[in-house]
């Protein structure tokens, strides 16, 4: 890291561009994985334009399809997936240098506090933890997403600093509309503003009177998704999968698993082993963990507002949306896209405040290098489908459904035995699933075939 951190837009988007190119450099060489098939490969609504058209009535997410019929129609293959995932990246990392420059110029500490929106965007670009959200191509309906989500809070508070009424009435309910026109999960941004508000010394109260045409946006949004029949159908099989106190339970678990994510990205899994749960018997220690969390929230509101706001706004991220829309999957990593950007602004806060600027800069540097680190390692497992599952497999190994997905991946590269082997585990671990037991007949009939 040098000496001198840069002081212009133009020298940040060097550093940011740097760090996003010795990180995912790697990533260029992966391949299309799991969710891809269905979503792009295998999906004919994305393969021309007159094909997405043809979508809007009946399909969701119709901007996140735009960005994938746009890669796809350049005939260029999957490496224009992965250039335009990498680009959507280093744009958030620049929003986040602009937001942090923003909270900070709110503290009363803020000279000493000068080199920390340029330490918080590099450790984005290079955390391990966002790899889901940018080498595996479907993880960008959470990068493109936070691009306008983050554009849209940028947008906000710029309009109320200048009084540009354009920005704050305008351009910030736009961005919201986009926002959810790429994942429906973009419906946390009107609070989100209010947490902004409170978190930098404002009043909510007075904080509602220019942010109601967000609101208003999310009021129209709700009764949209309620009048789509996708939409529909999604909430009614959402509903019957738990109780209100099974989807409290694991949110909770869920929040703890991700934080830990976040802090020790050691054990990185696209399909992660989480139990479901139906009550908090089994989730003493994350329930604990996250009463912790909340008390050092309220705690620290006046005194350290920057740890206050990095915990609420991860809590607005990954809890309340999932408790009635809750989810086959529990947690994946790439939910911590958006919501994990505030903890490493808290933790360079802190950091610049109990060392000096040195001694700062090196212990960022020495992070920087050990995320950087893990996330090539991860962009390696993403090389080929049978490296990803065979990985996820050493990581969720009681999971039936990453064995059939190994075996899966097994049987496309003709390595028959080893894809049997995969399926009847898969069985084993549950007889149910029909796609091991569809795919061990299928691979039978191959090999009698012969």
């Amino acid at each position: 890291m040098p000496a001198r951190l840069p002081e212009t837009h133009f020298g940040v988007l060097l550093w940011l561009m740097l760090a996003v190119s010795i990180c995912y450099a790697n990533a260029l060489n992966g391949t299309f994985q799991f969710d891809d098939y269905n979503v792009i490969v295998n999906n004919p609504s994305v393969h021309s334009w007159a094909g997405w058209a043809e979508g809007l009535s009946i399909g969701i997410r119709p901007l996140l399809k735009f960005s994938y019929t746009l890669n796809w129609t350049m005939g260029t293959g999957v490496i224009d997936f992965h250039l335009t995932n990498l680009l959507i990246h280093l744009t958030n990392a620049y929003l986040v240098y602009r937001l942090a420059q923003a909270f900070v110029q709110q503290q009363w500490q803020q000279d000493k506090l000068q080199q920390v929106p340029i330490f918080v965007a590099l450790l984005f670009s290079a955390h391990p933890v966002y790899t889901e959200a940018v080498t595996y191509i479907c993880g960008r309906s959470t990068s493109l997403m936070t691009l306008f989500y983050l554009a849209g809070l940028l947008a906000y508070i710029s309009g109320r600093t200048q009084q540009n009424s354009v920005k704050v009435y305008g351009l910030t309910p736009l961005l919201f509309v986009i926002a959810l026109g790429v994942k429906e999960t973009a419906v946390t941004f009107p609070l989100a503003l209010l947490l902004w508000e409170y978190s930098c010394g404002g009043k909510w109260k007075r904080a509602l009177t220019p942010q109601w045409p967000s609101w208003l946006v999310l009021i129209l949004g709700a009764l949209i998704f309620l009048f789509n029949d996708s939409y529909l159908s999604h909430m009614e099989r959402s509903a019957q999968l738990n109780s209100l106190q099974g989807n409290i339970a694991n949110q909770i678990a869920a929040f703890s698993y991700l934080m830990r994510q976040w802090a020790l990205p050691l054990w990185l899994n696209i399909d992660p082993d989480l139990l479901l749960q139906n009550d908090f018997s089994a989730i003493l220690l994350p329930l604990v963990f996250f009463l912790a969390l909340f008390v050092i929230m309220v705690a620290c509101w006046r005194v350290r507002p920057w740890i206050s706001f990095a915990l609420a706004w991860a809590m607005l991220q990954l809890i309340p949306l999932h408790l009635f829309l809750p989810r086959i999957d529990i947690a994946n990593d790439r939910q911590m896209y958006l919501a994990g950007w505030p903890l490493s602004l808290a933790l360079c806060i802190e950091l610049r405040l109990w060392t000096d600027g040195t001694r700062t800069q090196a212990f960022v540097a020495l992070l920087l290098l050990g995320l950087a680190s893990l996330t090539v390692l991860r962009n390696q497992d993403y090389a080929s489908e049978i490296r990803l599952w065979e990985d996820t497999v050493m990581k969720s190994p009681d999971k039936a459904r990453v064995h059939n997905n190994l075996g899966y991946a097994y049987l496309l590269a003709r390595r028959n035995d080893e894809a049997r082997r995969e399926f009847t585990t898969a069985l084993q671990l549950d007889p149910r699933l029909y796609k091991a037991r569809y795919n061990l007949f299928r691979l039978d009939k191959k090999v009698n075939l012969r």
